[in-house]
């Protein structure tokens, strides 16, 4: 028994000494000398592999199962097989809710890296493993995505750590399905739906996995494909608001109001006072354009909230359209501007106001507030357009042909924003351009009615007098009461002698008489005549048709002031 002592204590005295050395040699050389790794035991190392599986595959069906072969023997459970058994129930009443899963658990009196994890998220706080191993570790910290999103300071390692879990068990239902999550709050909208589309293949019947999945689709601007699968869930679940809600979003996305109305009225039937649904009906209307309707809902909605960005949005938009009162209107968007001042879409709808009208809201013109728009979203469309709009409306021609040139080479560029560009070409001396670019759409689409009005403009403009006359003569007599205005009015720069302009211009009134070109034209006419009276007649018309116009109003008081004299 001596001799087994002195011979044990000898080895470890070697051990030891070989430790030292290695640890000194690694001093001198700077070089890391590498050990064997501690082999750390698995806590739930011991309990078949299948039921773990099980777990981590983490469907409803899988976790159902999951649960019922470690209760098998409860009164033998052991520890590891008790804090799996809980980790199985949280995730089916975290992940999958409309289960309605109710299970005692036995994890009582246990606490450790699991309970510690499980129970952070259900308090909305990400509390990852320090040293995590094994699949569980890397993915239930994120359970808290299910539950709570009022924090994002957790993103960064809950992708990473996510990610790391499917590298483990590719095929887990809630990873996946948790990962989708986190790039919607990222705004990773096709990330999100590439992970549902995952755990909707691996779990189709799953509830919550099914409308991630349909819901996806919306932010992808396929509405269409989210109604589809929304409906189909719909059979399945004929009450849940929350599908009613889907498939009423989706077809007012995709502009199929007649379906969007279907389902929200299908909510109302349920929930009569239902605050959302009811604004919903008022977008409705308004995108229908029953102003009167919508103005009596949102009436009804004012009495319980007269502030939230819906609803003065919808406000903002009756009034400009319906009741055509631009002072309501703007102090209506001016108000949702200083309650919601970050978000763009209310941006947007001030700059567009602006930007029809000339009024500055909130002591802003609509090149500023296109200009907020596009420090946020560069490639706002519509805030590059009213930009321009607003270059034009200033007269900015190099500006405005520098941005419109590289606006018009996107593939998605409106027809409108072309007719604009050619405008801006005339107005700044290149009117070779605006002929190529207006014969270009003229031989493409020669019956539009834009159409034919820019390539009429662009002849008259360049001086191609003949073929502009030619072209107006074989129009005037078969044309729209709104397109023979026009043609009359072009008609009038063609003509010869003071009595054919004026007829042509009258003649343009006859067909329009709301036509501000023919109605300045003529002021103009009439101011370099000096017949003040006639010409003030014509141009309070303009006036009054663009009564925001300050470059107007100038010109109204001028005129003013030369009658008195």
């Amino acid at each position: 028994m001596k001799n087994k002592r002195r011979k044990l204590s000898a080895f470890f005295c070697i051990f030891f000494i070989f430790l030292n050395s290695l640890s000194f040699a690694q001093e001198v050389t700077g070089t890391k000398i590498a050990l064997p790794q501690r082999r750390v035991t698995e806590y739930f190392s011991d309990i078949d592999k299948d039921i773990l599986l099980l777990v981590e595959k983490g469907s409803p069906e899988s976790l159902k199962n999951a649960v019922t072969y470690l209760k098998r023997n409860r009164d033998a459970m052991k520890e590891n097989e008790k804090i799996l058994h809980y980790i199985a129930v949280s995730i089916m009443q975290m992940c999958w809710k409309s289960q309605g899963f109710s299970e005692v658990t036995f994890e009582q009196g246990i606490r450790n890296s699991y309970t510690e994890a499980i129970l952070s998220s259900k308090n909305g706080i990400y509390d990852g493993f320090s040293s995590p191993q094994i699949f569980l570790d890397y993915v239930l910290p994120a359970m808290v995505l299910a539950v709570s999103d009022t924090r994002n300071d957790y993103y960064e390692q809950a992708e990473i750590n996510l990610k790391k879990a499917l590298e483990l068990n590719k095929d887990s239902v809630f990873a996946n399905y948790l990962l989708g999550l986190l790039y919607v709050r990222l705004g990773e909208y096709k990330l999100a739906n590439d992970y549902f589309s995952i755990a909707y293949i691996l779990c189709s019947d799953c509830f919550e996995v099914s409308f991630a999945y349909a819901e996806s689709f919306i932010h992808l601007s396929q509405p269409e494909k989210s109604f589809e699968f929304a409906q189909k869930l719909l059979s399945l679940y004929p009450q849940n608001k929350n599908l009613l809600k889907l498939c009423a979003e989706a077809s007012f996305a995709a502009n199929d109001m007649q379906n969007a109305e279907i389902y929200v009225s299908r909510v109302l039937q349920i929930e009569p006072e239902n605050s959302y649904f009811l604004l919903f009906r008022a977008r409705i209307l308004v995108k229908n354009g029953e102003y009167i309707r919508a103005a009596s809902l949102l009436d009804a909605y004012a009495r319980k909230d007269s502030l939230s960005r819906d609803y003065l949005i919808l406000r903002y938009s009756v009034q400009k359209n319906w009741n055509k009162n631009i002072s309501a209107a703007t102090a209506t968007i001016e108000n949702a501007i200083k309650l919601y001042p970050d978000d763009m879409e209310i941006v947007l709808a001030a700059a567009s106001l602006a930007c029809e009208t000339g009024v500055k809201i909130d002591d802003k013109d609509s090149e500023q507030l296109a200009d907020i728009i596009l420090q946020n979203e560069s490639d706002n469309l519509e805030a590059l357009q009213i930009k321009i709009s607003a270059m034009v409306s200033g007269k900015k021609w190099t500006q405005a042909y520098k941005a419109s040139s590289e606006f018009i080479k996107r593939q998605d560029v409106s027809r409108a924003a072309l007719f604009t560009h050619i405008k801006i070409c005339l107005s700044s001396g290149r009117k070779s351009e605006a002929y190529e670019m207006a014969s270009k759409l003229y031989s493409e689409s020669p019956s539009d009615e834009e159409v034919l009005q820019s390539y009429i403009d662009v002849l008259v403009s360049t001086g191609r007098t003949g073929e502009a006359s030619k072209l107006i003569n074989q129009l005037i007599q078969s044309s729209s009461s709104k397109m023979k205005s026009f043609l009359y009015y072009e008609r009038s720069f063609l003509a010869s002698g003071e009595s054919a302009v004026l007829a042509d211009l009258r003649s343009s009134l006859t067909a329009n008489p709301r036509n501000k070109d023919s109605l300045f034209r003529l002021y103009q006419i009439y101011f370099n005549k000096k017949e003040y009276r006639k010409a003030q007649y014509y141009l309070k018309q303009v006036v009054a048709l663009s009564p925001n116009d300050e470059s107007l109003r100038v010109l109204n008081q001028n005129l003013d002031n030369l009658l008195k004299n």
